[in-house]
């Protein structure tokens, strides 16, 4: 399994291959999907959790490239823990081959010619709805089942709920709108919740061929994370409702050749490199109002009808008028 693209990027997800020679390619991540289609690497697609993918094959490794080689192996572990079986880690961040909780990884750091590591996996369990996020740095954005709830201070996070808000215990300073936004979606679990720091994506994407003119337009209310699921061959763009959300559909919409209406209000946390979208994308900016507010009003206009994009884009703007301004 490659998770993230990191590892794709780099070309070291390419060179893995090319001395493993693997059955089967599985990818993590929505930005390890995008990176792994511009690069020709993709098999097969997961958006589960690295450790309930790894779990439905006994033989798969994991590949990935952390952005230090302590960070890669903090990743490793909790995924290691999670899984509760032997598992073999390719850590490209300094080509170590780590075998967590037994895993003999012997035979394929002979292949690569890497250093072997022995490891064993453990988590600590904070009792109650509490997580802690380790291998941060100051500033990274903190994400809550993709949502970012606040700021690192320090290279551990600690977060407790009550089910309604979260409380930083320690490492973290809140970001009240992103909270809210997650308490929107129903109670806070963190025990279950996918909880992660960090950019999505470093590199700019590549672009793709524009897919078509008229069609529906995909609505991404604060869940980039939702696109694949929901991607189909008859949409001729997104709407983006978020700042982050605007972001990383910018990104994937590049790639994917769709353009993307964002609406934003200035909150942004820099999760993927900086992109401007495919053809046809504009970036408005609440003036008058907040971006979800106005973002639902234009999920309302276009309502999964068929429509011609540049119309629809004219339409939105009309629509909310001077409550918006072009940004991008």
């Amino acid at each position: 399994m490659l998770h993230g693209p990191g590892v794709i990027d780099s070309g070291e997800a390419a060179r893995l291959v090319a001395a493993l020679r693997p059955a089967r390619i599985v990818v993590a991540g929505v930005m390890g999907r995008c990176a792994a289609e511009e690069h020709g690497l993709l098999s097969c697609w997961t958006g589960e959790r690295p450790s309930a993918a790894l779990a439905a094959d006994p033989s798969a490794v994991l590949a990935n490239r952390g952005r230090s080689p302590e960070s890669g192996r903090v990743f490793g572990e909790g995924v290691a823990a999670r899984l509760c079986r032997p598992l073999v880690q390719l850590e490209c961040a300094d080509e170590t081959v780590i075998g967590w909780n037994g895993a003999g990884g012997e035979a394929v750091a002979r292949r690569l010619g890497w250093r072997l590591e022995a490891r064993t996996a453990s988590l600590p369990a904070p009792a109650g709805n509490r997580r802690v996020i380790r291998g941060c740095r100051p500033g990274d954005a903190v994400l809550v089942d993709g949502l970012v709830i606040g700021r690192a201070t320090a290279g551990e996070v600690v977060l407790a709920s009550d089910g309604e808000g979260i409380v930083a215990e320690r490492g973290c300073r809140l970001k009240e709108h992103g909270v809210e936004k997650l308490r929107r979606r129903g109670l806070i679990a963190l025990p279950g919740a996918w909880c992660t720091a960090g950019p999505l994506r470093a590199s700019p994407p590549a672009a793709g061929p524009r897919r078509r003119k008229t069609g529906r337009v995909l609505v991404l209310d604060h869940d980039a994370v939702g696109l694949y699921d929901r991607l189909a061959d008859d949409l001729c763009g997104l709407l983006a409702i978020g700042d982050d959300t605007t972001a990383a559909a910018l990104h994937l919409g590049a790639h994917l050749g769709l353009p993307v209406l964002g609406v934003t209000d200035g909150d942004g946390d820099g999760l993927v490199a900086d992109c401007g979208g495919a053809p046809g994308s504009l970036v408005l900016r609440a003036i008058d109002g907040r971006d979800d507010d106005l973002g639902r009003e234009l999920a309302a206009y276009c309502d999964g009808q068929t429509v011609e994009w540049e119309a629809f884009v004219a339409g939105a703007r009309r629509l909310l008028g001077k409550r918006a301004r072009v940004v991008g």
